[in-house]
């Protein structure tokens, strides 16, 4: 934030003396302290805004009762790295190397512009900094849906990982939009991130491959992409022992929910589920629907709730594709007075924090979240330093059976 006052070159020349002796900086030349190259002094310049008073942007001390009371009005323009420079007396390139780490600017003097940054909230511009250092230092991350628990979850343990590994994180969610994936990708190009994590499958995977593939490394996180690492879990697993639960507590009357627009997770889900039911001579519904206010639907045609769950031939074990819609669908049963699990057993996949919770007490597949975030983050910084090369792999997580409340012997 730049420094402004009014009148004379004096009342700014005895500013600058306040604050260097709240710096702690004495009377002797900073010349004198300056190790790094270039000249002490300021550099001039337009592109600097150097010799010009900022427009937006004033500091004033006024003095009471002895004492020194800041008074600070802030404009619209940040502070720059020449504004830090001028306050402390150096050059903008000594502000610079301290700014990179740099190991060549005197103890004293480091010390005053680390207080001179904090003085004026002083905020390194990312990019140039990136630019600067030689690499980048930021993750993108694409989710389809941040509304779906397990999404966000998810990209709370990617930003948490990431973070402990030294990048900071860029979030875009696209809702699906294909228009809004492709901004979001041209968006992480310009910010120019390490690589990119993508959370969920894309609406048009051909394109982002094209734009992406080859350019920057990229992996995604449950979910899987033939172009780029994917790590993920074995989804037909998952839906085989489901359908295996629920026969097993008698259950005859099976029924698959998923989005009316399911993708391929959805699919390896329901073909699992029906292969495994038909081993015991089942053919489960098939039902479509998007919670909360969608309609439901079976072989495209629309049908009620009520037929559904308390019909004359009621379905009485639901696997919902994921933790998301199974919990929808248990607020429904129970508008429509139908019992979970006494009259009707529900099962889910994800295992949100959510499904935990004693009322909700969801039977679902576990995915082993932190596993898949933690072998994600490592391919894609396997990719980005160069440890793994080659062609794009698949690593499969294994899933399990979290029995709960929601579930229970076919009535």
């Amino acid at each position: 934030m730049g420094l402004r006052c009014g009148g004379s070159r004096r009342p700014w020349a005895r500013l600058v003396g306040h604050l260097r002796r709240r710096l702690g900086e004495r009377d002797e030349r900073p010349v004198l302290e300056h190790r790094a190259r270039g000249s002490p002094c300021v550099a001039r310049g337009r592109d600097h805004g150097i010799g010009r008073r900022p427009r937006a942007s004033r500091r004033r001390w006024s003095h009471g009762h002895g004492r020194r009371e800041r008074v600070i009005e802030r404009g619209s323009r940040p502070a720059t790295l020449v504004d830090v420079a001028r306050l402390v007396g150096v050059s903008a390139s000594t502000v610079s190397n301290v700014v990179r780490g740099s190991n060549v600017v005197a103890a004293p003097t480091r010390r005053r512009v680390l207080a001179a940054i904090e003085e004026l909230d002083y905020r390194p511009n990312a990019l140039a900094r990136q630019l600067l250092q030689g690499r980048a230092t930021t993750v993108g991350i694409i989710a389809r849906d941040l509304r779906n628990p397990f999404i966000a979850e998810m990209a709370s343990l990617l930003e948490r990982e990431v973070a402990r590994l030294g990048f900071a994180a860029m979030f875009c969610a696209t809702d699906g939009d294909p228009e809004r994936e492709d901004q979001a990708i041209g968006l992480m190009l310009d910010n120019r991130v390490s690589g990119l994590v993508f959370l969920s499958l894309l609406g048009r995977p051909s394109l982002i491959a094209a734009k992406v593939g080859g350019r920057l490394p990229a992996v995604f996180v449950a979910a899987e992409e033939p172009w780029a690492d994917s790590v993920t879990v074995d989804e037909h697993r998952g839906g085989e022992i489901v359908a295996r639960h629920l026969v097993g507590l008698g259950h005859r009357r099976l029924a698959f929910l998923g989005p009316q627009q399911p993708d391929r997770a959805d699919m390896r889900r329901l073909e699992g589920f029906l292969r495994a039911a038909g081993d015991s001579g089942l053919k489960p519904t098939v039902i479509a629907w998007d919670p909360p206010d969608g309609s439901p639907s079976i072989d495209g045609n629309p049908v009620d709730w009520v037929e559904i769950l308390a019909g004359p031939i009621p379905a009485t074990g639901i696997f919902a594709a994921n933790d998301f819609a199974a919990i929808d669908l248990i607020d429904v049963a129970d508008t429509l007075g139908v019992h979970v699990p006494q009259a009707l057993s529900i099962v889910g996949f994800d295992d949100v924090d959510m499904a935990r919770l004693r009322r909700i007490n969801l039977t679902t597949v576990s995915q082993p979240r932190d596993a898949l975030v933690r072998l994600g983050v490592e391919a894609l910084l396997g990719r980005i330093d160069g440890r793994i090369v080659g062609e794009p792999r698949v690593t499969l997580a294994s899933v399990s059976l979290k029995v709960r409340g929601s579930t229970a012997p076919a009535p």
